[in-house]
């Protein structure tokens, strides 16, 4: 079974009774076309080595990835419990080698040399993705800027051109499109370097996972979904009063619909969103 990790990057460096140890760990998994992996969203907890067969990578209903022997699937997910982000089906009967991230890490406690090259290996591998995803993240950056000019361009020469029956709903359109394209319309994850908590009615305070100009999400003893919420979002150097509707977000989460702030308060939101994500692309 080790003969199968020999050409793997992940695996590489590692000796052959290392490549042997990992083998045991490993249990050989037969799909039938059409087997369903995982699915976006799932809590990832196992790594697949497709060693025969063919499998493609669904993302929001669309093929994005074809997969041929010898591929590893899902291997960052499985060893530190992300979600999966796409769905993984067998195109045609396929055969696996199969391992959870828990048994993996059982066995590197025991064998601390293969643990330092797998995990140099799956750190120079994650490395790379960063710098693909970062390329790309710069430019629909780029584009997102082109974009707004040229919608605010085209605002502009509505407003400057003789009103006619369309003008009024152009111009509202584009008016939408440039406000929903701001930054400070996209979620962010408060970053630890500027933490932001809630101050809640009864006095109780809980972290924020997550939020942006339209929403911030709280644990679930933040409110029962369905209701009216009041509370208090402490920035690093200011304080919001916020009201909105409490909303299901996950089996832990809870959304606030945030109900429309006075100016003031509006910019003070839209300052520290735009912070922490230019501090999320500096760092």
């Amino acid at each position: 079974m080790s003969t199968a990790f020999v050409s793997v990057p992940l695996f590489s460096g590692i000796s052959e009774e290392g490549l042997q140890g990992l083998g045991e760990v490993f249990e050989r998994v037969e799909a039938e076309a059409g087997t369903v992996l995982f699915s976006t969203g799932d809590t990832a907890d196992r790594l697949y080595l497709l060693v025969d067969g063919r499998v493609a990578l669904h993302e929001e209903g669309e093929s994005t990835i074809d997969l041929q022997p010898i591929s590893l699937i899902g291997e960052l997910g499985a060893m530190v419990g992300l979600n999966r982000r796409v769905t993984a089906v067998a195109v045609e009967p396929s055969m696996f080698l199969a391992a959870s991230g828990e048994a993996l890490r059982a066995f590197f406690e025991r064998n601390a040399s293969v643990a330092v090259t797998f995990y140099q290996n799956l750190l120079g591998m994650s490395a790379d993705k960063i710098r693909r995803d970062e390329r790309r993240i710069d430019d629909m950056r780029r584009n997102l800027i082109k974009t707004q000019k040229s919608l605010k361009a085209m605002r502009e020469l509505i407003l400057e051109s003789a009103s006619n029956e369309l003008s009024e709903p152009l111009h509202d359109m584009l008016e939408h499109l440039i406000a929903q394209n701001r930054r400070a319309n996209y979620v962010v994850a408060p970053p630890s370097a500027l933490p932001v908590h809630v101050r809640l009615t009864d006095g109780a305070t809980v972290p924020v996972l997550a939020m942006s100009r339209l929403f911030i999400e709280l644990p679930t003893q933040a409110g029962d979904a369905h209701s009216a919420w009041r509370g208090v979002l402490v920035l690093p150097s200011s304080e919001i009063p916020l009201a909105g509707t409490l909303e299901a977000a996950g089996s832990d989460a809870v959304r606030v619909n945030l109900d429309l702030l006075i100016e003031e308060y509006s910019q003070g939101l839209e300052a520290y969103l735009t912070q922490a994500q230019l501090l999320d692309i500096v760092l």
